[in-house]
């Protein structure tokens, strides 16, 4: 890498493990925050999610200022954003105000990975592009799992409040550094009519149903695989090793799948995206079986189907940018991405009331069986990948 890509890639991947910092590792003091804010679980629980829902309604026009006023703007302004409501939900009085506040966090926190895919693609060719953009999305789960250390040894020390207050000077530092070094990437003409011209793309409809039905395994993951195990009869210790494991497979996929993506020159993306969902496919048959066996299986086996199901977040991202008319490239990020965020809101809870109903073997079966189809799905799409640069 030149020193300029190195730049970029550094502050963009460090920005958005500021946002996860939040985002990923607050629910580590959700205790707390209950306690201080007088919350009930259902309450906690909107707490803990309100500011991802911020960033899901503002991801599009999040997109639209990146291509029209750049990601050095943008990104200043939602940094700017991000860190006062993170800032003023500390002083909050009361959990329906520091709801407010996170909500409010969580829309200027929506221009940091708009505005870092914007700008690894405008200085990464596409023999590049998907390493560089796996390794920022590697900084999603290293966030998370710096929050979740960090963040109760502050509450320890100064209560919830001050962890709220460190997750926005990390926003704004990270934030005000990025800008600086992110360039402006302004298209040559105005972009217009964008998500309506987006969604007429060749493949763009059918690359987001891929989307859709991977991030019903990967939410799934995320969200339940501590509950299965221990259920299974794993003690707390193995359950929470179990997820961190799941973690840093999540971390080494996003690098992986971006490098053979990269292969003959970038034309590698839509066979390492079915790839990934058939490694997933069978990672999840294995995890259901493992379950019925013990420790030593479910370890391994946690470990591959998070490999396919959690590292195909940015060739997403990068097929939708490469696909769409250059001017619109953010837009066509931003709508993948909400439709991601969304999406991870939405089927959370139906996936657990199957599980609650129907049992952890046809939970995880349904789970392989949407991996499979989204993979049958990406298979389908037709076309080389264009080579778009910003």
């Amino acid at each position: 890498m030149s020193p300029s890509q190195r730049t970029v890639l550094f502050w963009a991947s460090a920005a958005q493990a500021s946002n996860s910092l939040l985002n990923f590792g607050l629910p580590a003091i959700g205790p707390q925050l209950r306690e201080e804010f007088g919350l009930s679980l259902a309450e906690l629980g909107g707490v803990l999610t309100v500011s991802l829902l911020g960033s899901g309604v503002a991801l599009i026009p999040a997109g639209k200022a990146v291509d029209r006023f750049g990601a050095r703007v943008t990104t200043s302004v939602g940094s700017a954003l991000g860190a006062a409501g993170l800032a003023a939900a500390a002083f909050a009085p009361n959990g329906l105000v520091l709801a407010l506040f996170l909500f409010v966090g969580g829309i200027g926190l929506a221009a940091v990975p708009i505005a870092g895919m914007g700008s690894i693609f405008r200085v990464f060719d596409p023999a590049r592009r998907g390493w560089a953009l796996g390794v920022r999305q590697m900084a999603v789960p290293l966030g998370g799992v710096v929050g979740a250390v960090l963040l109760p040894v502050l509450d320890h020390v100064g209560g919830a409040r001050l962890a709220l207050l460190a997750c926005a000077g990390t926003v704004a530092a990270t934030g005000v550094v990025f800008a600086a070094v992110a360039g402006d990437a302004r298209p040559p003409e105005r972009p217009r009519a964008g998500v309506r011209r987006i969604w007429r793309t060749p493949g763009i409809p059918r690359l987001l149903l891929v989307a859709a039905c991977y991030i019903v395994v990967l939410q799934s993951l995320l969200a339940y695989t501590v509950p299965a195990a221990r259920e299974a009869g794993l003690s707390s210790f193995l359950a929470g090793a179990t997820f961190f494991a799941v973690n840093v497979s999540a971390g080494v996929a996003r690098v992986a799948w971006g490098r053979l993506a990269d292969r003959h020159g970038g034309t590698r993306r839509i066979q390492t995206i079915v790839g990934a969902g058939w490694v997933a496919t069978v990672g999840g048959v294995l995890f259901a079986l493992s379950l019925h066996v013990g420790p030593a299986a479910v370890f391994p086996a946690a470990i591959l189907f998070a490999f396919g199901a959690l590292g195909w977040n940015a060739l997403v991202y990068v097929v939708a940018a490469e696909r769409a008319a250059p001017e619109l490239a953010g837009q066509s990020v931003a709508v993948a991405a909400t439709l991601v965020f969304v999406l991870s809101f939405a089927i959370t809870p139906p996936m657990g009331a199957l599980a609650e109903h129907a049992g952890w073997d046809v939970f995880w079966a349904t789970a392989a069986a949407l991996a499979a189809a989204g993979a049958v799905v990406a298979a389908r799409l037709h076309g080389g990948d264009r080579r778009t640069v910003l």
